[in-house]
């Protein structure tokens, strides 16, 4: 009789226990959302899913800079990533707080050329301008000397002679750069040759001054 109590109270116990132990252990949406991030830099795919099921928010903005993770994962080039977060409402169009960057920004100054397809294919805003230096997929693929990324990005038909913050169009970047493959491109996509930048510099002026000789004869063949 003496032993009765004390068994009652562990049939008592036992399942109170269970419970609150099962309660402390269920990933909570908040607990998701804060562990999505870290998945998301370390390139975790199965716990991205994880969390993503578990309701974190694909749109939280981390940090001072606001980044998404859509953003860590179109800048690491994750194409797998990228596919689970828009599958579960990841804005492609939210950009950093910062700096006003986009996935798509990111994803075609990396030259991430997949990633770029499955963003357009989501309505990816083709023709936004980043805050701080106004340019545009475009010209950051120009600039990062990716071909293949701008070529996609003027068969989507992205403006081709939209301008920075210094005046300066996708052709004046690719010279500057000297890449000659791009100004081929640009050229044979009608880019206006002698657009000048905030300081009155063309893009055959700037060829000059880096004396680059095959750019000159490309800008100055083209049209005559």
């Amino acid at each position: 009789m003496e032993g009765s109590p004390e068994l009652t109270l562990k049939q008592f116990l036992t399942p109170v226990l269970i419970m609150l132990l099962f309660v402390g252990c269920k990933l909570q949406p908040w607990q998701a959302t804060q562990k999505l991030h870290q998945a998301v830099l370390r390139n975790e795919t199965k716990l991205v899913q994880r969390y993503l099921e578990k309701g974190a928010d694909p749109n939280y903005r981390a940090g001072d800079r606001g980044w998404t993770p859509i953003l860590f994962a179109t800048e690491a080039g994750d194409t797998e990533i990228v596919d689970l977060l828009l599958e579960s409402g990841a804005d492609v169009n939210m950009t950093s707080i910062e700096d006003e960057v986009s996935p798509l920004q990111r994803a075609s100054a990396r030259g991430h050329i997949q990633i770029v397809q499955l963003l357009l294919e989501n309505r990816a805003d083709i023709d936004h301008q980043d805050k701080k230096l106004r340019s545009t997929a475009l010209m950051r693929a120009c600039v990062n000397g990716h071909p293949e990324v701008a070529q996609l990005l003027l068969e989507n038909e992205a403006l081709i002679n939209v301008r920075g913050n210094r005046g300066e169009s996708a052709l004046f970047l690719a010279v500057s750069a000297e890449h000659v493959d791009l100004v081929k491109l640009l050229l044979s996509y009608d880019a206006i040759r002698d657009r000048p930048d905030i300081y009155g510099k063309t893009p055959l002026q700037k060829a000059e001054e880096l004396k680059n000789q095959e750019i000159i004869e490309l800008l100055t063949r083209h049209n005559l």
